[in-house]
């Protein structure tokens, strides 16, 4: 299967946070931040236009809220035909992309032999800090998802994604122990 372009990617993101309920812009980059973040972000340049296709498209209806001495607020939600779009893009094969094609920590390390162990090492712990950081927050998520409604559809899915996240972040960290331990034996 061709891959997406960017832009239906961020248009098939949005559908899915409006398939959780109806959002402003605003909401959906929020929404986003606390979910979704460490799979996927879009910015606001990214969620704007990608509201405005789909609503050409009748993916997504728009209502308007008056505010007083505020702009109108835009809040948007999917349609029938944008949960059907979503659907079927759910169900399509995907390609599969089991690695970040480009990682400055992989290189240096791979290069490491033209500086100091020690070096590398820093680096592989700074590393490790902004792994152990992001677990915490996966575990702080486990936890606030285990407190909410169990009768939610949307709880298993969201459990499953981030036990991903946090099996992802400990094998990591466990590889930066790993390797520091190799190479501080080598030293």
């Amino acid at each position: 299967m061709a891959s997406l372009s960017a832009k239906e990617n961020t248009m098939l993101a949005i559908l899915g946070i409006l398939s959780i309920g109806p959002h402003t812009g605003y909401d959906i980059k929020q929404h986003m931040e606390d979910s979704t973040q460490y799979f996927w972000k879009e910015n606001y340049g990214q969620i704007y236009p990608g509201l405005a296709e789909l609503l050409k498209n009748k993916d997504v209806a728009v209502q308007i809220q008056r505010q007083d001495g505020k702009p109108d607020k835009k809040i948007y939600s999917i349609t029938e035909q944008g949960k059907q779009h979503l659907k079927d893009w759910l169900s399509q094969p995907m390609e599969h992309m089991v690695m970040l094609k480009k990682n400055e920590l992989l290189l240096k390390v791979f290069f490491g032999s033209n500086t100091s162990s020690d070096i590398i090492i820093g680096h592989i712990q700074d590393h490790k800090k902004k792994l152990e950081e992001a677990l915490r927050i996966f575990l702080g998520l486990e936890e606030w998802l285990l407190k909410q409604e169990p009768d939610d559809p949307n709880i298993k899915y969201w459990l499953i994604t981030n036990d991903y996240g946090k099996k992802q972040f400990s094998s990591l960290i466990q590889w930066c122990d790993d390797s520091i331990s190799l190479l501080n034996k080598s030293m």
